[in-house]
């Protein structure tokens, strides 16, 4: 049953937005309705971020938008949104559109309205970027039809495993309407990927979010959940929100979780999909409950593997290379295109954040001895 809420009858196209882009907190970016996101390409770009309504049947125990709750309920019609839309676009105000919602009636209902979305936009002409979350639970049949048209589509995980999904969202089975439909997606954007093989159209990537804090999951749980994720639906970009209790929730009495933790989360999973590293390379990181500190984990990890450093970097191979702080994919590149390197400031030059890297490398046999001697002096 979905709760009515008080009454939308008298807001303005302006106050539906308003609310309908603040309903969004647990939805991958800020709660304003131009956000940041990552492109297929992996750059940065401003979207029209919004629910086509938080009217929702669903009684996700942290959710803002939970049916039992009483709260101003509003919708935009598909119309609206493609109006919406093409005004911030044509402004340059947005490079697309995130489209989300809470779940009216049900998943298949929902995701109807979604694709008239997409396809009144497509049948525009619109040639911005759109980005679809989809809902636990959406049929085979739409999640087909939306991936004709969007450029990323994908359901939100929330947490690790079907007892934590149970907990926090009671409608929805974890195994069959998410887990399902992110296979669904992973072998859709494969479709897509073939199709459009040569033609020089960017193709997203499967992505999903986890609500941090929600429930009792550690870390290392979470990233374990990420790192096989990632091999099983090739997942690219795991969404990190920090729990934040909301007033007349199931969860109201609970803790926040600290922001700091969503940022290191974020860096465990740069360091899974581009360093080339996997969940069980991070055991020594976490502390006995498998927890991060508030600590930069590849420092954290390089402090845990001594007698690897320091690495030289006229020989070190591109994996060693990655291990040093300071050093990314990109730069770990330009030394090995550009060696011999005789001096920090070359380094420097290449992108080489030569601060953090200093302890962990030599230059032709000039450096410091090795880590231990390293942290002993500032000590």
């Amino acid at each position: 049953m979905i709760a009515e809420g008080r009454n939308e009858q008298h807001l303005t196209l302006s106050e539906r937005m308003k609310l309908l882009s603040s309903g969004t907190k647990y939805d991958s970016c800020n709660q304003s309705a131009v956000c940041h996101a990552f492109g297929p390409d992996g750059r940065c770009i401003q979207l029209y971020k919004t629910l086509l309504s938080n009217s929702c049947s669903g009684e996700c125990a942290y959710c803002p938008n939970r049916c039992e709750r009483d709260t101003m309920r509003a919708t935009i019609s598909p119309e609206e949104i493609a109006k919406i839309t093409w005004s911030f676009y044509r402004r340059n105000a947005i490079e697309g559109l995130f489209l989300s919602s809470g779940i009216m009636g049900d998943a298949e209902q929902t995701s109807q309205k979604q694709l008239e979305v997409v396809e009144l936009l497509r049948g525009q002409g619109f040639k911005g970027y759109i980005n679809i979350r989809v809902m636990p639970g959406t049929p085979k049949y739409l999640l087909e039809q939306i991936a004709e048209h969007a450029n990323k589509f994908g359901v939100n995980a929330e947490t690790t495993n079907s007892i934590n999904y149970s907990e926090i969202c009671p409608n929805f089975d974890y195994k069959n309407d998410v887990l399902q439909r992110l296979k669904w997606t992973k072998d859709l954007i494969q479709k897509k990927r073939k199709e459009y093989s040569g033609m020089g159209r960017l193709v997203g990537a499967n992505d999903t979010q986890f609500v941090v804090g929600a429930v009792s999951e550690s870390d290392k749980d979470i990233v374990r959940t990420v790192d096989k994720f990632m091999d099983k639906y090739e997942l690219r970009r795991p969404y990190f929100m920090s729990f934040d209790p909301v007033p007349d929730t199931p969860l109201e009495d609970g803790t926040p979780s600290p922001k700091w933790r969503e940022q290191r989360l974020y860096q465990m999973s740069f360091l899974l999909k581009d360093y080339g590293l996997n969940a069980n390379d991070f055991d020594d990181i976490y502390d006995e409950y498998g927890f991060l500190g508030n600590s930069d984990p590849k420092v954290m990890l390089a402090q845990s593997q001594p007698d690897r450093f320091p690495v030289d970097i006229n020989s070190a191979d591109m994996s060693d290379l990655l291990l040093v702080p300071g050093i990314g994919p990109i730069s770990a590149n330009r030394i090995i295109r550009t060696r011999p390197i005789a001096s920090e400031q070359e380094l420097a030059r290449m992108g080489v954040v030569v601060t953090h890297a200093r302890p962990y490398i030599s230059i032709n046999g000039s450096g410091q001895s090795n880590l231990a001697s390293f942290m002993g002096a500032c000590s």
